[in-house]
């Protein structure tokens, strides 16, 4: 029984990583794969276009960082919930450090909702 736990804390930190490193390198391909069409599309206008579209795909690759890194938070809860009782600080702030594209969005969110 406790050879299950320990495997199904093991996937679940894991998972907690594969989607903390998700969101750290997918956001960033999205960037740049949207960045990249959006240069190509300004080649083809010959001139200038509106930067709204490249605010967008940053935006939304913000967004896709703070969800994967929602994900990778849970998955890392997850699995802290599964170990005995006196759980050690340096797995506690892990599941904190693989939700820091999360923080630091709720803390930019903040920080622009002060200015207005």
């Amino acid at each position: 029984m406790k050879a299950d736990a320990d495997a199904a804390a093991r996937r679940w930190r894991i998972a907690s990583w594969l989607a903390a490193a998700a969101s750290l390198a997918l956001p960033v391909a999205a960037y740049l794969l949207q960045k990249r069409e959006l240069d190509a599309a300004m080649h083809t206008h010959h001139g200038y276009v509106c930067g709204l579209p490249y605010l967008a795909a940053m935006l939304s690759s913000v967004v896709l960082a703070a969800v994967l890194s929602l994900a990778a938070m849970l998955c890392g809860w997850r699995a802290w919930r599964r170990l005995p009782p006196p759980r050690s600080i340096a797995r506690t702030l892990e599941v904190a450090a693989v939700g820091a594209a999360l923080w630091l969005l709720l803390l930019l969110a903040g920080a622009i909702s002060a200015l207005y």
